[in-house]
């Protein structure tokens, strides 16, 4: 039986992803998504021989739509200014796609597409810190801004803690003056661009 025209693999992505956003208490099997489609199970299997290379594909897609968001936010702003638009748009992505955010914490991108994709978190994060990190420094220095991210958004929507928003925004603040501040910031003007930082895959060994 020929495959239905419709059929392709962004469009599976794109029902995958859209089932995820609605309903992420687990990752959409075939049989559902083929359901959603309105074509035989089988007919995926061109595309996704098993559920965890789709759920890989879904947390690239997942990963990028976050990303775009982030860069919109960003634009082309740089040092502090670019820091707290991060950090704005970061925590206001978990709270509108709570459901994404949580099977990308649970589903890691991987391969090459991935790895590009992390690269090009890398980047915007380099630009923001490079004015006030030197390279071998910003590998730490963004694992602490991304773990102050994820943090505060599990304790305010696991523990629902009382005016948790008021309280990253204080919380951001903080941690980004302590960091730009830091004894072991840079020293004397401070340029953007320069030598990047070569940050590591996080899934890596």
């Amino acid at each position: 039986m020929a495959y239905p025209a419709k059929l392709s693999r962004s469009t599976i992505i794109q029902a995958a992803l859209k089932m995820v956003e609605e309903d992420a208490a687990e990752p959409p099997s075939l049989r559902a998504i083929a359901r959603r489609l309105h074509v035989a199970t089988n007919a995926l299997y061109n595309y996704f021989p098993d559920r965890s290379e789709l759920n890989a594909a879904i947390a690239v897609a997942g990963s990028r739509k976050m990303l775009s968001s982030l860069k919109r936010a960003v634009g082309s702003a740089e040092g502090r200014d670019a820091l707290d638009r991060f950090s704005k748009a970061f925590l206001r992505f978990t709270r509108t796609h709570p459901q994404l955010y949580d099977f990308l914490n649970e589903n890691h991108p991987t391969g090459q597409e991935a790895a590009a994709l992390f690269h090009e978190w890398a980047e915007i994060m380099n630009r923001a810190w490079s004015p006030f990190y030197l390279p071998e420094r910003m590998p730490k220095v963004i694992f602490t801004h991304a773990a102050l991210l994820h943090g505060m958004t599990t304790l305010e929507r696991l523990w629902q803690w009382r005016n948790a928003r008021g309280h990253f925004d204080f919380a951001n603040q903080m941690l980004l003056d302590a960091l730009v501040s830091s004894k072991q910031a840079k020293r004397g003007p401070r340029k953007t661009g320069g030598t990047a930082a070569e940050i590591p895959l996080p899934w890596a060994p």
